[in-house]
């Protein structure tokens, strides 16, 4: 199975590394190489992200693939000890179930994003950590993953929380994660588009997100705007 094979942890190791290179590479080429002057008029911030900035970007986006490509030790562990709730035959819960769960660990996802962010803001000692994403004034798709080793392990903090109370597909999983790639590099994109919901009033978009990163005390969510609202902490 799967999550028994010898070539797993090779297998997720070059699924967070590759999916990342690509979504945010061919982000930054269109946007930020071959569209560059043609989409000019919708970049939110009109300079191009300085070389220092893209060099520590690449550097701390690599300690996080890392990470996250070794907590896949974790996710065999779990699994062959009986921990998870994962499972191999989508008829066992169906495909309406199949599609419902991506969707539930999507606003799981949200809902630990939003407060774990929120905590690392108004605690001194973990913005300590989470100001170098911060150092990304100028936000583009490389800034998505440029995290302190530290954020890098407290964002993972979803993953526990998802395999142990949820049934999940591995395929379920591989979606969700390529949607947390995808949306991230979406949010960073640096540039006033819309994606997905066409920015509805639910969504938390490229624009609420660059006013984040320029204002720090708004915005904490990552794909929607309901604890934003709920919490007085929308711009």
């Amino acid at each position: 199975m799967f999550l028994n094979n010898d070539y797993s942890l090779l297998t997720g190791v070059l699924i967070f590394v590759l999916r990342y290179c690509l979504i945010a590479g061919i982000a930054y080429f269109v946007f930020y190489v071959w569209k560059r002057k043609e989409y000019i008029h919708l970049k939110l911030n009109q300079k191009q992200p300085a070389f220092n900035q893209l060099k520590s970007e690449l550097l701390y986006s690599a300690t996080t693939l890392l990470i996250y490509s070794t907590s896949v030790f974790l996710l065999i562990y779990w699994y062959q000890n009986g921990y998870t709730k994962i499972y191999f035959k989508i008829e066992t819960f169906g495909y309406s179930y199949f599609f419902l769960s991506i969707l539930m660990m999507i606003v799981l996802h949200d809902t630990y994003f939003y407060w774990s962010h929120k905590i690392m803001h108004r605690l001194p000692f973990l913005f300590r950590f989470h100001k170098i994403h911060h150092f990304s004034h100028n936000p583009n798709p490389w800034s998505a993953f440029s995290f302190h080793p530290i954020e890098a392990i407290i964002s993972l903090g979803i993953m526990p929380i998802i395999l142990f109370v949820i049934p999940v597909h591995p395929y379920a999983l591989i979606v969700f994660s390529t949607f947390v790639t995808l949306y991230n590099v979406y949010i960073h994109i640096g540039y006033k588009v819309n994606f997905l919901f066409m920015g509805s009033a639910i969504q938390n978009t490229a624009e609420n997100h660059d006013l984040h990163h320029r204002l720090s005390k708004y915005n904490y969510g990552l794909y929607f705007s309901f604890w934003d609202r709920i919490m007085k902490t929308y711009k």
